[in-house]
């Protein structure tokens, strides 16, 4: 009977072994697991720091945007394009230069009106100048001198027409 006691007793010695090792591993999960939690924690304070930084950043973006547009929009109205300067070349066949210089300047004064009107409101007037240009005629030095209207170009404030000078008659003849 001895020996049943001894290996009673070895039997609770290993039993006390195992429960001495289980619960060193249930406190060391334990342990891991509030660690993991604290540094999860601590993580996700971070990152919700981070998130109202950026909302603040993102709200102020958007003000900024909104400031901007409302001041580009403010600046388009007060620069709108205006015809500022008419620019009048003369093509081929070129007259004699008096005769050329005489037809700018007329061109120029009788077009004159158009300066100051808004960019937008002569889109419909490449026709019109068309129709007005088609057989203008000016007498300068005794000639008759036809102007026709080739192209009209609008190029930001500038109204640029290209148009064909025709002696039609020498008034000596």
């Amino acid at each position: 009977m001895a020996g049943t006691g001894s290996l009673m007793n070895e039997q609770r010695g290993k039993i006390r072994y195992w429960k001495r090792y289980f619960s060193l591993l249930m406190i060391g999960v334990c342990l891991g697991g509030a660690g993991m939690i604290f540094w999860y924690g601590h993580q996700l304070e971070e990152l919700m720091l981070e998130n109202r930084s950026l909302k603040l950043v993102n709200e102020r973006l958007y003000k900024d945007l909104a400031s901007l547009k409302q001041t580009q929009k403010a600046a388009q109205k007060r620069q709108d394009a205006v015809i500022e300067l008419i620019r009048v070349q003369i093509d081929e066949p070129k007259p004699h230069a008096i005769i050329e210089t005489e037809v700018i300047r007329r061109l120029e004064k009788d077009l004159a009106p158009l300066k100051g009107k808004k960019a937008e409101q002569l889109v419909e007037l490449p026709p019109l100048l068309h129709e007005l240009l088609r057989r203008r005629e000016y007498v300068i030095e005794g000639n008759m001198v036809e102007v026709r209207l080739k192209t009209v170009v609008i190029v930001s404030r500038v109204l640029s027409l290209t148009v064909t000078a025709e002696v039609k008659h020498d008034g000596t003849s």
